[in-house]
């Protein structure tokens, strides 16, 4: 039987498809060992501004050691394996570090975004059960390390509040510190925690997307994240001689498969933007780089009337539903448009000649080989296949599913077979 081209494609970005069980960590590690002067992440120039934090280019090499200290230290908080640590970081250098670290500890990262209020915030740190949070001291006039310090006073269940400086405030456990310092690392206890009596689960993150009947967590499996950013390169086609410049968070499955994932799996260099500067973009495009820009499609009419630099070979525009899709606004570039049914699935599709969005939800054509999308005939979405391939997380426990198609929640207009919005 002749596998789907979509799939062939995927093969020719990416290479054969890892093994189920490997994780991004192993797959960070074997880039490091096998090219580890290549660069892998670079942080937003003159971000000092709003993070007190120095821009730095990390190379394979450099962050490998760095992700091995991190990693040490979250064991020896001795907390349980698979256990739910929050991250709560905006778009740079210590989110990626950390998710690896997390990875290697044998934890699950829970992703909960910086734009959240306080109150959204905590509700998450619930829903997750996150008996840890990662985050930063603070981020232009955001706090967040004050901010989770407070809510683990009135949630027993969040046991260490871990941030990165400078300054970290008092109750917080210093992550520079570990960074740098070579002696020895102490934590709650001074053994690492021992092996688990059956082979740990695959490893899997938990993104979260606020509803109108409260916050849903969802862990998506290794694999499955892999699947997702195999579809989404099958369209989208980086390389690994450009630069993958994102403005888009990575704290959803859209912003990690845009950007960190999409990126490790190719093997591009990543520079992530967390704070929307644009001086700062203008300056990072000025290297004359190749470039391919990742941004969110709100700012597209900015963009198309922006003078973007020949270096800019290409765009990924995301859309976070409900979105209502605009008529095109003559970006003189290559686009892929990216719907995010957020947290369970993306949608992936270049647009044609005319310039203008043209997602289809066709049942396995479309939405790519690892994702299948339906319809139904009021307009509500599911969702089956690998790259969707997850399941409701409540206080550290990954729900079984009795289903293979998994209801997104949204309901999309569609016009001529084209997507116009969703609400």
């Amino acid at each position: 039987m002749t596998r789907p081209a979509a799939e062939k494609e995927r093969e020719t970005v990416e290479g054969p498809a890892a093994p189920a069980a490997r994780g991004l960590d192993a797959l960070f590690a074997e880039r490091a060992a096998h090219g580890p002067q290549a660069i892998a992440f670079v942080d937003q120039p003159a971000r000092e501004s709003w993070c007190g934090r120095p821009r730095i280019a990390w190379s394979y090499g450099a962050a490998e050691p760095i992700v091995a200290r991190l990693s040490a230290f979250f064991d020896s908080l001795g907390l349980p394996p698979a256990a739910p640590v929050a991250v709560c970081l905006p778009a740079g250098s210590e989110a990626l570090l950390t998710l690896l670290a997390l990875e290697r500890a044998g934890l699950t990262p829970c992703l909960l975004p910086l734009a959240w209020p306080r109150d959204d915030l905590a509700r998450a740190v619930e829903a997750t059960g996150a008996v840890a949070v990662v985050t930063q001291s603070w981020i232009g006039s955001l706090k967040p390390a004050e901010t989770f310090r407070d809510i683990a006073m009135a949630y027993y269940g969040l046991r260490f509040v871990l941030g990165f400086g400078p300054q970290t405030p008092d109750g917080v456990l210093d992550l520079d510190r570990v960074m740098i310092d070579e002696r020895p690392i102490l934590a709650g206890r001074g053994e690492p925690t021992p092996p688990p009596a059956e082979a740990p689960p695959e490893p899997g993150l938990v993104t979260l997307a606020r509803r109108e009947d409260g916050i849903v967590a969802a862990w998506r499996p290794a694999s499955s994240w892999i699947a997702a950013a195999s579809d989404f390169l099958a369209i989208a086609r980086y390389r690994p001689e450009e630069r993958i410049l994102s403005l888009v968070a990575p704290d959803d499955l859209v912003g990690l498969v845009t950007g960190f994932v999409g990126s490790l799996l190719v093997g591009a260099p990543l520079e992530s933007h967390g704070l929307f500067d644009g001086p700062a973009l203008a300056a990072a495009l000025a290297q004359e780089h190749e470039t391919r820009l990742v941004a969110p499609g709100w700012m597209e009419p900015a963009l198309a009337a922006a003078a973007l630099p020949a270096c800019v070979t290409g765009l990924v525009l995301t859309h976070a539903a409900p979105t209502r899709f605009r008529a095109r606004t003559g970006l003189a570039r290559p686009v892929v448009d990216v719907l995010a049914l957020e947290p369970w699935a993306l949608v992936s599709r270049p647009r044609g000649r005319s310039g203008q969005v043209a997602i289809r939800l066709d049942e396995g054509s479309d939405a790519g080989a690892g994702l299948l999308v339906r319809r139904d005939e009021t307009g509500l979405l599911a969702v089956s296949g690998a790259a969707a391939a997850a399941r409701l997380y409540t206080r550290g426990y990954v729900r079984a599913e009795d289903d293979d198609w998994r209801p997104t929640g949204y309901r999309a207009d569609v016009f001529a077979g084209i997507v116009i919005g969703v609400a």
